[in-house]
């Protein structure tokens, strides 16, 4: 895979994202913030298949992936003015149809394709299948990681300016007292949270800082190490003897997952 196709495809994901710019200033918002987004995931995806001692060919299909993985958000916030899939539909599979109703991937071989609609498709789901083979887990995680990375990103951003500057797509649960003890068992017990049983803000949080233990690679850890995200979401929640051993356990559990 040549350097010049990666570029052909970064001309294509600029052209199509144009269209969906318009006079409507909420729907230009969040059209920027998915645009700005998608180009920070590519970036961190070549970045871990770096850290990982990757071939170019491999670095590059990161890159794709990670430059398509949204591409379905674009069309669903367009249709639904919202960014959650239980109100809307799956981004990842409407991703996937539309990369695949454009001909988008048509000049790379089906192997290549084949591994790239694999982990645009899987990148959202709450689990990875177990039949997967070692080189589609191994795009199907950097991805997932990837993704975290600059959501992360995002919110701690937002964290600054949503008083001030609230936007009713990514401000959708109520700010309200206390938050579901269970979800920092299950992150203690290694189970993944579902995004349908959040019921305010607390609960986001916790699940947000859920996240940690679902990252794959040191290059993430390492990442979120650096740009202080564990402290960040923890001084969002309440401060009480239950969210401070989360926050030892979290920090812990980073030090203990970076390989040295």
């Amino acid at each position: 895979m040549e350097n010049i196709l990666v570029k052909e495809y970064y001309d294509w994901f600029s052209s199509y994202v144009k269209k969906f710019y318009g006079e409507d200033s909420l729907i230009n918002q969040n059209i920027e913030l998915k645009e700005i987004h998608t180009l920070k995931v590519a970036e961190h995806a070549v970045n871990i298949a770096k850290s990982l001692n990757l071939p170019q060919e491999e670095v590059d299909t990161a890159e794709i992936i990670g430059l398509f993985h949204d591409i379905g958000r674009f069309e669903q916030f367009k249709k639904y003015k919202t960014f959650r899939d239980a109100f809307s539909e799956n981004h990842a599979a409407l991703g996937v149809k539309i990369l695949e109703e454009n001909g988008t991937l048509k000049n790379l071989d089906d192997s290549r394709k084949k591994i790239i609609i694999k982990a645009v498709n899987l990148h959202n789901e709450k689990d990875l299948p177990m039949d997967l083979n070692k080189e589609e887990s191994l795009f199907c995680k950097l991805i997932r990681d990837a993704d975290k990375l600059d959501i992360f990103r995002i919110i701690m951003g937002y964290e600054r300016e949503r008083k001030n500057h609230p936007n009713p797509a990514l401000d959708n649960l109520p700010v309200t007292s206390g938050y579901n003890s269970d979800f920092i068992k299950d992150i203690r017990s290694n189970k993944k949270i579902s995004n349908n049983s959040l019921k305010n803000y607390n609960d986001r949080k916790i699940y947000e800082l859920s996240w940690i233990i679902d990252l794959n690679f040191s290059f993430s850890l390492n990442y979120i190490k650096e740009k202080e995200v564990l402290k960040t979401l923890i001084s969002c929640l309440p401060k009480n003897e239950e969210i401070d051993d989360l926050e030892r356990y979290l920090d812990k559990y980073i030090e203990n997952s970076i390989v040295k």
